[in-house]
């Protein structure tokens, strides 16, 4: 393993913090646990550019990296949910189009890649500003936040499967 996977795997390790953070009765802890989901966020604009500009990255690392923003994506979702702050609707949502791009992956071509597109990027910062937005605040900014990520999920599922559909 290398120094981005590393940096990778700490969103996975941080992940149950913000969760019992965000569950935690005091105001305080929501915000303990919203710095340390905004340092976990930035771990996945820093461990690409880390493995690409030391030249390396790794199949590992292609591999963890969705995977780490899946499970603190959908662990913070959980966290808000039992607090009542997210709809479980928008989670459903989030878990719908990661299930199908999962399924479309697994019928794939073995040799086909299936890399992120930008938009892609797009939605997942804009599902970690509508997190971090719900954790601490209430109201039309979050609501509107969620408004953006919920389009680019949609968008960006529909996206891979009109690229890649002819593939299968």
């Amino acid at each position: 393993m290398k120094l981005a996977d590393y940096v990778t795997l700490s969103r996975v390790v941080v992940t149950p913090i913000v969760m019992i953070c965000w569950n935690l009765g005091p105001t305080h802890w929501h915000w303990i646990g919203l710095i340390i989901f905004i340092v976990a966020a930035l771990t996945d604009f820093a461990d690409g550019r880390l493995a690409r500009r030391a030249a390396q990255t790794t199949r590992l690392g292609a591999y963890l990296d969705p995977l780490a923003d899946k499970i603190l994506v959908l662990g913070a979702s959980l966290a808000l949910i039992s607090q009542g702050r997210l709809s479980i609707w928008i989670v459903f949502i989030l878990l719908l189009r990661e299930l199908a791009i999962m399924g479309l992956r697994s019928v794939l071509p073995s040799d086909t890649t299936m890399a992120a597109s930008y938009a892609a990027k797009w939605k997942t910062t804009a599902q970690l500003v509508a997190l971090g937005a719900s954790a601490v605040l209430s109201g039309w900014v979050p609501d509107a936040l969620w408004a953006v990520a919920i389009s680019l999920t949609i968008w960006t599922g529909g996206e891979y499967f009109y690229h890649y559909w002819p593939e299968i």
